[in-house]
């Protein structure tokens, strides 16, 4: 598996444990390491954003901030639960 499916994988991951609350990169960066991946925070915004442009998560922009959250479409519900689970 390539690093960035790896990248993907745990994003999705991510975003299905905590559905439908969304999570920052620098968030969900930080939990894959305490799993130990080495994922640097800009890997994970771009593989977020290549989820988000897959339309299997979906972007959520905070008011007032610059910051990006994302959460987990329906149809990323689905591709968790039929291709990784």
């Amino acid at each position: 598996m390539s690093r960035e499916n790896q990248i993907r994988k745990e994003i999705l991951f991510q975003l299905y444990a905590v559905r439908p609350i969304a999570l920052s990169a620098g968030r969900i960066g930080r939990d894959a390491a305490r799993e130990r991946y080495d994922f640097t925070p800009a890997e994970v915004r771009r593989e977020a954003e290549f989820l988000a442009d897959e339309g299997l998560i979906a972007r959520v922009d905070e008011p007032g901030t610059t910051g990006r959250l994302y959460r987990i479409h329906a149809p990323g519900v689905r591709h968790y639960e039929q291709a990784i689970s």
